[in-house]
Formats: C-alpha cells, structure tokens, sequence
C-alpha cells in the first residue's frame, strides 16, 4: 500500500483546520452572552476566513514558467536552467521557496531559494547542471511553496511546463583530407559558370542578360498556353561542386566486441558528431545513416540538406542501445553500406564510422565506386589497421580517447 504524498498531507490538515476551525468558532461566537469571549471568537474567526482566502488568492495569481521549452548542450558542458515566478496579484507573497527538479542531470549550485514577491512582480530563478552523459533529459517540474502572512494555510504549486534537455556527443575535433581534390560535401556557389549543365535543378523566370541557351522552350510555351502570357523559363543547374557527405554510422552492437564495446560505440558516435560539425562550418550539405540493433530494421536515414545540422545531433543524443543484446539474425553493416549506397546521389562522399570489417566486405564495398561514390572509413579498433584498404579506399583508425578523433 503506497504511501500518501506529504503535500496530500498538507492539504488535508489545512482543510481540517479550517473546518474545524469554523465548527468551534461559529457556535461559540452565537450562543456565548460573553461580550469579550464573542470579540475574541470573532476575532480568531476573522484571521481564519482572511487567511484562507489570501492563501486561495495566491494560488491563483502566482505563476511559474521556463524560459526555455528546449535546451542543448554539448557533452562535459555546463547547462543553465531558468524559471520565472510571477505574482499577478495585488497581494504580497512572502517567503516563498522555490525548487526544481533535474531528472537524471547532474546537479551543482542549486539549493531551494527564498523569495518574496509584491504585487505585480516576478522573479528570475535558475540552477546549473553539468552533462556528464548524452542523452536525452526532461528537466522540471518546478515547485513553489508558500503560505499566507500567518503560515495557516500552506500550499504549493507545481509547474505542468518541463523542459526537454539534448545533450549533445562530447565535441572533438577531426581532419581528413580530400581525396582526388573533391571537397567535403557541398560548397555553395552563387556564380553561374559554377553550373553543371548535365545536373538539371529547377526552373526560374528569365532575366535580362540571361544566355539563350538556358531557356527551356518547351516549359515556356506549356506557361505561356495556360497563363497566355510571353513570359520565359530558364534552365537552373546543380554546382559542379555539389558533393554531399553522407555519414554511415554503425552502432549496432552485435558487430562489436569485448569489454570496451560501448566505449568504442561512444567514441564511434562522437566521430559522426565531430565530421558533422566539420561539414556544417563549411557550409555543406550532410546526411546520416544510422544502423542499430535494436529497431526493427536495424535502418534510419537522414538524406543531405542543408538544415540537417540539427536533427543529426538530436539523433545522435538519443541514441541508445538495450543493456541484453539483440540475438536476431540481422544483415551485417557491410551489406546495409551497400544498399544504402546505391541511392546515394551523384559524387555523395560516403565516410563509413564503426568497427573494423574484413577484406571482402571492403572488397564489396568498392564496387560502389562504378557509382561515382567516394569511400572513407573511419575504424575504432584496439589493434592497428592500414591506412589503404582493397579498391585503395582511406581508411583512418579512430583514437580510444583523447580531444582529437585520429
């Protein structure tokens, strides 16, 4: 049988004492002929209702809120977390002591804190946490105490809003170098003569000055029967420059071994982070493949974008694996590569993050090249791995710890 809650408790005494109170009250202060005895009775009568009611008047003006709905963080940082405490009121709220709850963060400098606050006036209160682990945390909610001037009628508040914390993979730091000279991703070029013409894009209104040869004549006079307007289309183009980064990441946990497995999947994700970072401070498109053990297909895919900074990192946060492995009979993640990079767009650099595979699967891999793939491996592995792998393929092997990635 659980336990009943101590605010449960509070609110029971206090509407005990105020029953109790009017019970013993109300009958003496009628039928005592006692002037005095009837002034005092009256008197108590009087700060039990004004207490109740500016104990019930506070309840309804006193407000709490967040400042931030959602938070992010990188790994080994300091976050700080704020709530804001109004009085809406025309009444003073005295001592009131306010606290929040951390969820699963670690927590320093943070104690519960004594306030008052005047009419119409709010407060900013806030904490701060260290993120020791990744992950994904709900923060709140917050609760406020407080009570009338007498301290008769307690109460406390509890805030329905919660904050969601992302704790981002630790950041590090990681070069690799270009291969054939091809850049990491997508470098954005404004220039026309950047234009690959075999890589149609779109189309756009012609403008004065435009070459002939962009307008699509077809598109135009389709326009120009429908809108029966003269107006012309003109051809747009991909940059010649256009090579985005996909990412495979492979965490499933069934291809790793021994004792430092989730320690070599840690690293493995902050690799995936790291190369994100780099692309995103070049301004260049970035895609994701993650493959795990434990959903259903073992397969999530972010295509390359220019926006996809931020839901790589939030995934990444988010990623977990079961404490008991999956025994199912899964497709290695040489075969997923493959099949993933097949669909890869045109001179994609595919950079492949995960343990060490055998010389045939690699072997298989470089048949992706006949696609015009780019192939990097970056491999977390306690033993020493070349530097080329068969198809003459880079491979880099990632550090077990430390700021830099290899």
């Amino acid at each position: 049988m659980s336990k009943p809650s101590p605010w449960k408790l509070i609110e029971t005494r206090r509407e005990k004492l105020f029953i109790w109170g009017i019970a013993a009250l109300v009958p003496i202060f009628l039928f005592a002929q006692i002037a005095i005895l009837q002034f005092v009775c009256l008197f108590f009568l009087f700060l039990l209702i004004g207490s109740k009611f500016y104990s019930e008047y506070l309840i309804r003006n006193i407000r709490v809120s967040r400042n931030d709905g959602e938070l992010r963080v990188f790994r080994y940082e300091w976050i700080r977390v704020e709530i804001k405490v109004e009085n809406h009121g025309r009444l003073p709220a005295f001592m009131l002591v306010s606290s929040d709850s951390p969820g699963q963060l670690n927590v320093f400098r943070m104690s519960k804190t004594f306030c008052t606050l005047f009419q119409r006036s709010w407060l900013l209160l806030g904490w701060e946490g260290y993120c020791s682990e990744r992950g994904v945390f709900n923060i709140g909610p917050a609760v406020i105490r407080g009570a009338d001037p007498l301290g008769l009628f307690p109460f406390h508040l509890t805030d329905s809003e919660t904050s969601r914390l992302f704790v981002y993979p630790v950041f590090r730091s990681i070069s690799i170098k270009t291969v054939n000279g091809i850049p990491l991703g997508n470098i954005i070029r404004a220039n026309p003569l950047f234009e690959d013409i075999t890589r149609y894009r779109s189309l756009r209104p012609y403008n004065q000055g435009d070459e002939p040869r962009r307008i699509n004549w077809k598109a135009s006079a389709h326009v120009s029967a429908q809108a029966e307007s003269g107006s012309l289309l003109v051809n747009e183009y991909e940059a010649t420059t256009s090579y985005p980064l996909m990412i495979f990441l492979n965490v499933n946990q069934n291809e790793y071994w021994g004792k430092k497995k989730h320690i070599f999947m840690e690293r493995a994700i902050e690799a995936a982070a790291a190369l994100c970072l780099m692309a995103s401070r070049e301004r260049q498109e970035i895609g994701i493949i993650f493959y795990t053990s434990y959903q259903e297909d073992g397969i999530s895919v972010i295509t390359p974008s220019a926006f996809t900074l931020v839901p790589i990192l939030e995934r990444l946060a988010a990623l977990d694996w079961p404490m008991v492995e999956d025994t199912r009979d899964v497709h290695g993640g040489a075969t997923v590569m493959l099949d993933q990079g097949k669909r890869l767009p045109y001179g994609t650099r595919f950079v492949y993050a995960g343990p060490n595979l055998t010389d045939e699967e690699y072997i298989t891999l470089n048949s992706l090249k006949k696609h015009h793939i780019s192939l990097e491996y970056l491999i977390i592995d306690e033993r020493s791995v070349p530097s080329i792998v068969p198809g003459n393929s880079p491979r880099y092997q990632m550090k077990e710890n430390g700021y830099e990635i290899i």
